[in-house]
């Protein structure tokens, strides 16, 4: 007996061992598309290889599942002020598992469709994971940094807005340049995994070295107004563990911020 079998891209002409005709030997799409019986081809569910999924493989027979789909991360710019507006399966950043029709994103990436660049270590519990957008618009996120400005359309619809995510590190006193605010947060690095140590005047020094006005920040080009403070790790006289923060002081000086002196 010679049959069409259903096969979703093609009429295929041609013996069918296992019987049946139509969609039959094909599972009926595998119960998640339906069978055109006039061309003997599967249109599948979302989900299942429909013609509106993003994948690079769809099966025929509707048995295997695709991916959600995002802009692609490895997508190029169409012009100077639009970029990234291919879809792709996974975003490109991960594969797709085509039983569970989830996304394994690579290291890195996150969500449904690997859409998102993620917080490393997701801010080692101190700090505020966010994206781009609150990124450059909150004073916390950049507090040795004159206020971002965006121009045009740029504001609400630059690509990665809310793609792209970093951590906003605490801190137990207030950051920044102005008058009672220090330089330097209490934790930092990329995750917010270190810590500064406590921070005091050098007790041999004769001066306030704790005393920031006019001086300018660590990478940045703006200065301290009057009354900002520098921090002065373990007051110059000892050696900061930045893992939990605590000071390991210089022979003869004591304290938790090694202020103190010993005298005798």
């Amino acid at each position: 007996m010679r049959s069409l079998l259903c096969v979703g891209i093609a009429v295929v002409a041609g013996y069918n061992p296992l019987g049946g005709d139509l969609c039959a030997t094909l599972n009926n799409c595998n119960g998640h598309g339906f069978c055109n019986t006039a061309t003997k081809v599967c249109t599948c569910q979302v989900g299942w290889g429909a013609p509106t999924d993003i994948s690079i493989w769809k099966t025929p027979d509707c048995s295997l599942r695709t991916c959600p789909a995002g802009l692609s991360w490895n997508s190029v710019p169409t012009s100077a002020t639009t970029g990234h507006t291919v879809l792709a399966e996974c975003s490109d950043m991960g594969i797709c598992n085509t039983i569970t029709g989830e996304c394994n994103c690579f290291p890195g990436f996150q969500g449904l469709a690997c859409e998102l660049s993620g917080c490393p270590n997701a801010c080692s519990g101190h700090g505020r994971c966010l994206s781009m957008r609150y990124l450059a618009s909150q004073a916390a996120a950049l507090p040795l940094s004159p206020a971002t400005t965006y121009y045009g359309l740029q504001t609400t619809t630059t690509w990665d807005q809310e793609r792209i995510f970093g951590c906003v590190c605490d801190s137990a006193w207030p950051v920044g340049l102005a008058s009672g605010q220090t330089q330097e947060p209490e934790w930092f690095g990329a995750d917010c995994s270190l810590r500064h140590c406590p921070s005091n005047n050098d007790p041999l020094s004769g001066v306030t070295d704790t005393d920031c006005a006019g001086v300018a920040a660590a990478g940045s080009a703006s200065v301290g107004a009057l009354g900002n403070l520098c921090h002065i790790e373990c007051s110059n006289r000892g050696i900061c563990n930045y893992k939990d923060g605590s000071c390991a002081c210089f022979e003869g000086f004591l304290g938790v911020d090694c202020s103190v002196q010993v005298v005798g």
